[in-house]
């Protein structure tokens, strides 16, 4: 299967004052995100609120993207979680009946967690199973889903199991576990890094295709750090790489998502408001946000709006 390079970000779930949806915002996000060399979305995951979203809502987000990116080689991963295997199931299929998306992705259950490797297998195989026509991804990200299994262990019985298994969206910090996974079978398996603060680090060792949220707004900053470590210049691409995460570090207090948004917004893209159980941003701390950005040169490195 294709292995997939460059940036893929997380879009955030438009949504207006009244908290109902806007997918009308879609087209303009779409040019917004390709005219900053973003590769893809991974739509319907953590920063686009998927959980906090109806199965029908998810649905209207996967069509408005869907019919954004026509004639463009533009990349949709759908995430398909839920902790209902039939509704899981039911929003894979879906997403697989829409003819521009690329992959399906998925999270184990993490309410009443599978206790096992073979039943975290199982579990994906059967929503897979809905979408046997697209790359399917399993989303490793232990810090929200309690799921632990390495991926070491995951993808061996995966792969047994799930014809069209592509890869992993790999959100976690266990580098160990990145690296020897991508060596399994000749590397056969696809790793997406999934955690922005340590890009650099996953570059080292072998990344080539990354999914992370501040891609939205600072996109420019990942490239010049990446080709700064590419031409071997290894302290700007450090230095480069902590300032991403002091930026991360300054939003998180604010709300991390609903902070993001009001990024988005000031660079020209109306995300809206977030819905609970995400804390909002106030108009207050909007401004001292943009003030603290400032003093850290953000905006040199942020997106820009055509």
């Amino acid at each position: 299967m294709e292995k997939v390079t460059g940036l893929i970000t997380a879009p955030h779930t438009p949504i207006k004052a009244n908290g109902t949806i806007n997918p009308d915002v879609v087209p303009d996000y779409f040019k917004f995100l390709l005219n900053n060399g973003i590769r893809g979305i991974f739509l319907n995951g953590t920063t686009s609120e998927g959980y906090q979203l109806t199965n029908d809502e998810r649905r209207v987000m996967a069509e408005a993207w869907n019919d954004a990116v026509k004639g463009t080689d533009f990349k949709i991963f759908v995430f398909a979680g839920h902790l209902s295997v039939n509704d899981a199931s039911s929003l894979a299929a879906h997403a697989a009946s829409l003819d521009h998306i690329y992959g399906i992705s998925l999270t184990g259950p993490f309410y009443q967690k599978p206790t096992t490797p073979e039943l975290l297998v199982e579990w994906c195989s059967v929503v897979a199973a809905a979408a046997p026509d697209k790359p399917f991804y399993y989303y490793h990200i232990p810090v929200l889903t309690g799921i632990t299994t390495p991926m070491t262990q995951f993808l061996p019985l995966a792969g047994e199991k799930i014809p069209n298994l592509a890869g992993v969206k790999f959100t976690h910090n266990d580098l160990e576990d990145f690296m020897m996974a991508g060596e399994l079978e000749n590397g056969k398996y696809d790793l997406l890094a999934g955690i922005d603060e340590i890009a650099m680090a996953s570059r080292a060792i072998g990344a080539k295709g990354y999914i992370g949220s501040t891609y939205n707004f600072m996109a420019p900053l990942f490239f010049r750090m990446f080709d700064a470590f590419d031409a071997g210049d290894r302290e700007k691409a450090v230095s480069l790489q902590k300032l991403a995460i002091r930026i991360i570090r300054l939003i998180v207090p604010y709300g991390y998502i609903s902070a993001c948004k009001a990024i988005m917004q000031e660079l020209g893209m109306p995300n809206g408001i977030v819905r609970m159980p995400h804390r909002q941003i106030s108009e207050g701390e909007k401004t001292k946000l943009l003030i603290d950005l400032n003093s850290l040169n953000f905006f040199e490195y942020a997106c820009r709006k055509s």
